[in-house]
């Protein structure tokens, strides 16, 4: 579905009037392009000013109705304190009167959060859809606007904890949460230890942006917001270590027996926090890990991790408290000696850090079931390996404390396209509570077994250094809403009626799998250096953090069938595989004859034409090799090794000489940015039937050894037949 048609499907009618106007922002650009003058600067200021006004609208309609929500939110907890002052027998109907009214705000909110999603989504297509239609460019204009409006930004973070608050202390009047007996809003917070050891089973799942507020709202029904720090951030940051060989890394892909992560960890901001956590994971069995950590002052990092500060500090305060044991004493030394000889011995580093913002939601005092929800997940290039990052061998990056990660380039920042949850349970034998259940099988979340936020962090920033890849990497770009969640695709695109630049090729979309599955079907853009100007107001989700002129939103996918005799017939057809099936133009529509915006070719673009040459030209020589070994061996009478030999011979050469040709046709249209095709059908099965033929040749001719010599004895009585004469 076309967002034109996906957003009048999915606006919540009470509110119809103050989403944007996206199909008269979208008749208006179309109007100015249909003018005999073209589109002109009198066109522009109109339609700047009416995207201005939407602007304006939703910002106001989006603050009004925030305020209006945290106002009933106010009022249903004054109502909660004053119920649990009174001591009167109707306190159960009035805490089920009111636990009605937070599910009403519940869904009032969760609304709120797709219609700032929507009017987000529909703001940064029509600007796209009018860049790339006109000469202006809006892209400064929006992104000052954007300041000055910033809805978009709104988290509602506040409302839901106050929300998750309102339904514990809701539960616990009702008397369907007896995990806590205090009825009152300063019993949710609570405070890090400073030492401890946690044994978890836990089960991670990948939330689509668009799912997050519903998820959340869903599970604040059932379990309160955990504060750590009241007052401060929900930021988390980890700093991840491991050497040069990525033997940590390694050991988490190849899932062995005990491997081990090592990480620095503090909450907050960097100025805010004085205190780092040094903590150590370790899987035991299956999905079990264990999790040691302690607490070590900003200041004494560097020396902790040198080996020369033993902790003493922290040791004496251990056996000046007497719930602390000697045993306790002593497995703390020994993990933190651990921990120092392993950063010695295996000579680990800073390598990756991670930034996310954390809702974690747990019952105070009961960890039978804890979960986390990580959103806004960057990762960060932290080692030195091939510059100094950090700098005097520090243990961080000082240079984005500040969380500024956008002046990054993409090779040292990467931000992850969804949010993440972790489901944490410690049952003793029983049954995850049904809502749990309800909710891995709502298709809000997809399950990712064994993900790491450091193993993706790994893959993704040092793929060519990483020794291998993890199993769910290929399906990163996957879209995970299902299609209960999803419009269908496959409405009549409205955008392109009259007067508009058609898609000219046809796109086939492949939703709705699991994100495990590695689909071997899928042939993403092959062939092609570059897509053509397409209809970029596809069906595809829109990102957020990505440019907002972005030229790669499509993406031409098709399903490899199964290899059988119709296959090999449509190679030889005219048109080749790799062009996309043209479509039937719509009349007045004329075929766009340029590529959209510059193209920048990448040096590995350069590099893979250089290995295909080699790979063929390895091939050739060893041929070549081969046949001319072959023509050494024979005697002079040994026909069957000659022509043999002479047949090797001539497909080496012949691929030689085609791999050179083809090298620098390739370099030729890498260089002009030439689309495509790229790919190569003919040569590889050229090849194949021409050793096929040979060795078939060299087979009947040696087990029909009398072919040859009828050959030799005719060619020998043509030779003689002159002398006879």
């Amino acid at each position: 579905m076309k967002f034109g048609s996906q957003l009048r499907a999915a606006l919540y009618d009470d509110w119809a009037e103050y989403y944007i106007d996206y199909d008269g922002l979208k008749k208006l650009l179309k109007r100015g392009l249909k003018n005999v003058g073209g589109y002109t600067g009198k066109d522009e200021t109109e339609f700047v000013e009416k995207l201005d006004k939407e602007l304006e609208k939703v910002h106001a309609f989006q603050n009004a109705k925030y305020e209006e929500i945290k106002s009933k939110v106010q009022r249903c907890e004054d109502t909660v304190n004053l119920i649990s002052k009174d001591s009167s027998s109707n306190g159960k109907e009035r805490y089920t009167d009111i636990e009605r009214q937070i599910n009403a705000i519940t869904e009032e909110l969760n609304e709120l959060a797709k219609y700032k999603r929507l009017n987000y989504t529909g703001i940064m297509k029509i600007i796209k859809k009018h860049n790339r239609r006109t000469k202006f460019d809006l892209t400064p204009f929006i992104s000052v606007r954007l300041k000055a409006c910033p809805f978009y930004k709104e988290t509602f973070e506040p409302v839901v904890i106050n929300l998750s608050q309102l339904y514990h202390i809701v539960h616990q009047g009702l008397g369907s949460d007896q995990s806590s007996s205090s009825l009152n809003f300063s019993s949710i917070p609570t405070t890090l230890p400073s030492q401890e050891r946690t044994l978890r089973q836990s089960t991670r799942y990948w939330i689509h942006p668009d799912n997050v507020m519903e998820v959340k709202t869903t599970i604040l029904r059932h379990l309160p917001v955990l504060i750590y720090k009241p007052g401060t951030d929900a930021s988390i940051t980890s700093l991840y270590f491991d050497n040069d060989a990525f033997e940590l890394y390694q050991d988490k892909v190849d899932r062995k027996p005990g491997d081990q992560l090592i990480r620095l960890r503090w909450y907050g901001s960097k100025e805010s926090t004085r205190e780092i956590f040094v903590e150590r994971k370790t899987r035991l069995q299956g999905e079990e890990e264990s999790k040691d950590r302690f607490l070590v002052k900003e200041k004494y990092v560097d020396d902790f991790l040198k080996g020369t500060y033993s902790m003493d500090k922290a040791i004496k305060k251990m056996k000046e408290n007497p719930g602390k044991t000697d045993d306790d004493i002593k497995n703390f030394q020994s993990l933190v000696k651990d921990i120092q000889d392993t950063v010695r011995e295996k000579k680990l580093q800073p390598v990756l850090r991670t930034y996310y913002h954390r809702m974690a939601f747990q019952i105070p005092r009961d960890e039978r079931v804890r979960i986390s929800l990580d959103t806004e997940f960057y990762m960060i290039r932290e080692d030195n390996f091939d510059k100094e990052r950090r700098q005097d061998v520090a243990w961080r990056r000082t240079d984005i404390d500040n969380s500024d990660f956008g002046k990054l380039s993409p090779s040292e920042c990467t931000k992850f396209p969804y949010a993440i949850l972790e489901v944490k349970l410690n049952l003793d034998g029983e049954q995850e509570p049904n809502w749990v259940k309800e909710l891995v099988k709502s298709g809000l979340i997809e399950e990712a077994p064994q993900f790491s936020k450091y193993v993706h962090g790994v893959a993704t920033l040092f793929t060519s250094q990483a020794p291998s890849l993890p199993y769910w990497l290929p399906n990163i770009d996957k879209d995970i809403l299902k299609p209960s969640v999803r419009q269908s695709s496959e409405d009549y695109d409205e955008d392109y009626d009259e007067g508009s630049s058609s898609a000219l090729y046809g796109i086939s979309s492949n939703r709705g799998k699991n994100i495990i599955d590695i689909e071997s079907g899928d042939r993403r853009d092959k062939g092609k250096a570059v897509e053509v100007y397409k209809n970029d107001d596809d069906d595809d989700q829109f990102d957020e953090t990505a440019p907002l002129l972005d030229h790669d939103d499509d993406e031409d996918i098709r399903e490899n069938k199964p290899i059988g005799l119709k296959t090999f017939r449509k190679i030889f057809r005219k048109r080749t595989r790799s062009r996309p099936d043209r479509v039937i133009i719509p009349y007045n529509v004329k075929e766009p004859e340029r590529v959209v915006g510059s193209v920048k070719v990448e040096a590995k673009v350069f590099f893979a034409n250089e290995r295909t040459f080699f790979a063929w030209m390895k091939f050739s020589i060893l041929l070549s090799t081969f046949a001319l070994a072959l023509f050494n061996a024979s005697a002079a009478d040994n026909e069957l090794g000659m022509r043999c030999a002479i047949a090797y011979t001539g497909i080496g050469i012949t691929c030689l000489i085609y791999s050179v040709y083809k090298y620098n046709s390739r370099l030729s249209m890498i260089n002009s940015k030439h689309p495509g095709p790229y790919d190569d059908i003919l040569a590889p099965i050229f090849v194949c039937l021409s050793l096929f033929l040979a060795s078939g040749l060299n087979f009947y001719l040696k087990l029909h050894p009398k072919m040859i010599e009828t050959s030799h004895n005719s060619s020998t009585t043509n030779a003689s037949s002159p002398n006879s004469m």
